[in-house]
């Protein structure tokens, strides 16, 4: 394994190391002596006051850790050069020769119930390079506050303390620990400050989501911008220096090294190099040049030691910020020059794979940690404002109106749903009247040719028609006489008044009557009186009512049929469409001995069968149709039921009830069909389109919704 790096070291000083990674820290350090020696060092120097006698000459010589002064920052990893210690920055001091699994624990004097001027001390709070903080209790105002003191006198740290007071006092606002009081008392400088109950900003951000980090980020720059509008750049930002209250508000504290102006000289005067007995580069940690604050999060121009300004700040807050987010901090660097190098270069650390940070606010990041200056935002407040920017508020936008584009369309097949129902239910009722209406026509139709016939069969032509038989059939005559008998009933038949008959149908489509004998011939019909004798037992339907010898029947057939035209019974320029054949066969004896047939045109019980705009068609056996129903709807029309059938675009309901005539054996169908007028008329096929389209809104509205709540609510990597 490596050797720790610097910002490894730092955090482990600083006690801020999260648990795993402190336990592999740990288990390094038990295997290193290089680092080993580093931390002893370190944790000496801070301690040596209390800690020297505890130590003996022999180890002394072989750490060979040589006494001298040194200051760093509240991790306990800074390059400040100020005379004075790093001080109980873990808060427990390992001691070399201790293992580090046993270390020796040694802590700074309790002060427990100790007064300070009016406070008293309550409890130990925690230690930083420069002191230790206590709850402390203000007797004349009755409060708790946060008491920070001094290790021990020290005319360097007093002046930084009291700066650091003044600086806090300068500014007012909710995200800046505010400070109460600054004061001496037996020899020891203190600061009386806003007691926060919480913890610090890297304690806290652990486990947060991206929208979690950056409101707390956000408002912890809210403080920081509050002390540049007041003049201060704090110089060491970073989440130790920010605390979370219980009332989970940011509070920027620790202004140890702000300044008042840039041009503010620093806090050293020399340069001083960490010399152990064996190079730092062996043991991964220098520090060299004159700089301030801490390397970890330092801008370039901290650690070129040239002059700092409230873009500096901007740099520190960037660094945490990526830190936060990413897990890890944007520069590399395991020496203090390594780290200033790459700094001070922009080698920023590319994102890790995987990460769900988005590109904006990473672009937003890496602007803050510009190498220069002036390529960073302007003031903290730019800053601030690109982060606050909603940027998962196009993708809830788009969210908003994908859903409600979503309800629209679905609004619009919903309410097409009801109307086509409601109209569904109409059609149905229409329907099973129209059906009524058809049974009643074709009975009335047959009614009437019952009556028709019976009448007919009362013209004493008709008994000659039934009396005669051919004599020649018998040997009692010769045919030619028989024909002559045949002639005189033809004209006697075309002399016989058939106009009550004839006038069924109306002017425009007047009925056909027809005569034949027992023999099937044609004797007589309206179409072509002077037809001649035809055989008719051709046409299957006549042989049909002959083979049944009496009673009446019903047939549905084509005018154009060749059979029946070349029987000439429909004359000889028949009519279009299906007839409906009335036949009614009278028997004398056994034998049948006439035939009277009425042929009506289909489309006259279509017009007796109408009551309201229903479209309607006759359909024969052999799927010949009359009527304005469209082939496409005869064709998918079902048997039995009600069917929504696409037509050129339009949709149809559809029903066939079968139709039939003096017996109950269906003579064809009639189909019935009726326009489906919902909402969503607009194009062909507008119901389909607006309820694709309305999963479509609502898959984008559900896919952008999620984008948006993985912005704002995805884990830190």
């Amino acid at each position: 394994m490596e050797c720790l790096d610097a910002n490894v070291v730092q955090d482990l000083m600083a006690g801020a190391l999260e648990a795993p990674a402190r336990v592999v820290a740990i288990e390094h350090l038990d295997t290193c002596q290089d680092c080993r020696e580093l931390i002893a060092m370190l944790a000496r120097e801070a301690t040596h006051e209390v800690a020297v006698d505890t130590l003996n000459d022999t180890e002394k010589r072989a750490t060979g850790i040589a006494m001298m002064d040194t200051v760093g920052s509240d991790d306990g990893f800074a390059a400040t050069v100020a005379p004075g210690s790093i001080a109980d920055a873990m808060g427990d001091t390992v001691a070399p020769e201790q293992s580090i699994n046993n270390p020796v624990r040694i802590r700074a004097p309790n002060q427990t119930g100790k007064t300070l001027g009016r406070y008293t001390i309550m409890e130990r709070l925690g230690a930083g390079a420069m002191g230790v903080v206590y709850r402390a209790e203000d007797k004349e105002l009755g409060r708790s506050v946060a008491l920070k003191q001094l290790h021990r006198p020290d005319e360097a740290l007093t002046g930084r303390l009291i700066r650091e007071a003044r600086s806090m006092a300068q500014v007012n606002h909710p995200n800046v620990v505010a400070v109460y009081d600054v004061g001496v008392a037996d020899g020891t400088t203190y600061i009386a400050m806003e007691l926060v109950t919480g913890e610090s900003l890297r304690a806290w951000q652990t486990g947060r989501s991206v929208n979690e980090l950056l409101e707390a980020y956000i408002a912890a720059g809210r403080g920081l911008a509050a002390a540049h509008d007041a003049g201060l750049i704090h110089r060491d930002f970073k989440p130790d220096n920010v605390l979370i209250g219980k009332d989970a508000r940011a509070r920027v504290t620790d202004f140890g090294l702000a300044a008042s102006r840039p041009s503010d000289e620093l806090l050293a005067s020399q340069s001083v190099v960490v010399k152990p007995s064996r190079s730092m580069d062996d043991v991964n940690l220098t520090t060299s040049g004159s700089v301030l604050g801490t390397p970890a999060y330092m801008a370039p121009e901290q650690f070129q030691g040239g002059n700092v300004d409230a873009r500096t700040d901007q740099f520190n807050f960037c660094v945490s910020l990526h830190e936060a987010l990413y897990g890890h901090r944007p520069f590399a660097g395991k020496t203090f020059d390594e780290l200033s190098n790459n700094c001070c270069e922009g080698k920023v650390k590319p994102a890790p794979a995987g990460s769900r940070i988005s590109t904006a606010l990473r672009a937003i990041l890496l602007r803050g940690l510009s190498v220069k200056p002036g390529d960073r935002f302007p003031t903290m407040g730019n800053l601030l404002t690109e982060l606050g920017r909603d940027r998962a508020k196009p993708w809830r936008r788009t969210s908003y109106v994908a859903a409600a584009l979503a309800g629209v369309l679905a609004l619009g097949v919903g309410s097409d749903l009801v109307v086509r129902s409601r109209v569904s239910a109409s059609i149905r009722q229409s329907f099973t009247a129209t059906a009524k209406q058809a049974d009643r026509a074709v009975r009335l139709v047959a009614d009437q040719f019952d009556a028709i016939s019976n009448l007919v069969y009362l013209f004493p032509v008709m008994g000659d028609v039934s009396a005669h038989h051919d004599q020649a059939d018998f040997g009692l005559g010769n045919a030619a006489d028989d024909e002559k008998d045949l002639d005189d009933i033809h004209d006697r038949l075309v002399s016989a008044d058939w106009r009550l008959a004839r006038d069924f149908g109306g002017r425009e489509h007047p009925s056909i009557l027809a005569v034949a004998d027992y023999k099937a011939r044609l004797l007589y019909t309206s179409a072509d009186p002077a037809a001649p004798r035809t055989d008719l037992s051709t046409l299957p339907w006549v042989k049909q009512a002959l083979d049944a010898g009496a009673g009446n029947s019903t047939t549905l057939v084509r005018y154009d049929d060749p059979e029946l035209v070349a029987s000439r019974m429909v004359g000889t320029k028949p009519p279009d469409g299906l007839a409906m054949v009335f036949a009614r066969t009278r028997s004398l004896g056994e034998a049948a001995k006439t035939q009277f047939f009425q042929i009506v045109e289909a489309r006259v019980l279509l017009d007796q069968i109408r009551l309201d705009d229903t479209l309607l068609s006759i359909v024969a056996p052999d799927g010949t149709s009359v009527g304005d129903v469209p082939a496409a709807l005869i064709a998918a029309a079902p048997r039995e039921g009600q069917a929504e059938v696409d037509a050129n675009g339009t949709t149809y309901e559809v029903q066939s009830r079968p139709l039939t005539g003096f017996g109950p054996t269906a003579i064809g169908s009639l189909v019935m069909a009726q326009r489906m007028d919902g909402v969503l008329q607009l194009f062909p096929h507008a119901r389909a389109v607006f309820a694709v389209g309305a999963l479509a809104m609502l898959g984008l509205a559900l896919a952008t919704a999620l984008k948006a709540r993985r912005i704002t609510g995805a884990r830190a990597d």
